[in-house]
């Protein structure tokens, strides 16, 4: 299976192709009241409103910075009764793609980092899938999304 490849710092991960959208650069994006530090905003993407998760924040605990690398990765989200939705996910190395075929896991998971998945060997170095749909619990991306979508029509 086909894989995005991101990096940070000195560490990989693996977001699966078939869940990714689009790449885009970074854009300016609407604040968005929220209790969840990881949540920069929201993008007008053709005109529908997309929340932006720090992606760089969740996995390493840092703000991702404005480089010229920093890329927006356009994901769909399962969300049960919903469908597929949009989520964005702020990243600084949205770098290449992999092909891999088997994961293992990872040993036990952190308390409170379910979207960490299982790792791979990817030349010398162990990439890390990321469960782009644990990111946030199903009802809290729900109503993110709803609130996105009531800030951009504001």
């Amino acid at each position: 299976m086909l894989y995005l490849l991101v990096r940070l710092a000195d560490d990989a991960y693996a977001i699966e192709a078939d869940c990714v959208r689009r790449i885009v650069p970074f854009a300016k994006l609407k604040p968005l009241p929220c209790d969840l530090p990881e949540v920069v905003g929201v993008l007008n993407f053709h005109g529908s409103a997309v929340p932006v998760l720090d992606l760089t924040l969740l996995l390493a605990g840092t703000p991702s910075r404005e480089l010229i690398g920093t890329r927006i990765v356009l994901a769909n989200v399962e969300l049960p009764g919903a469908g597929s939705r949009l989520l964005g996910l702020l990243t600084e190395g949205a770098t290449s793609v992999a092909r891999f075929d088997d994961f293992q896991p990872a040993g036990i998971r952190p308390d409170g980092r379910p979207w960490l998945g299982p790792v791979a060997e990817h030349g010398h170095v162990f990439v890390q899938r990321i469960e782009i749909g644990s990111l946030l619990p199903p009802a809290v991306l729900d109503a993110l999304i709803r609130d996105s979508e009531s800030a951009l029509a504001a």
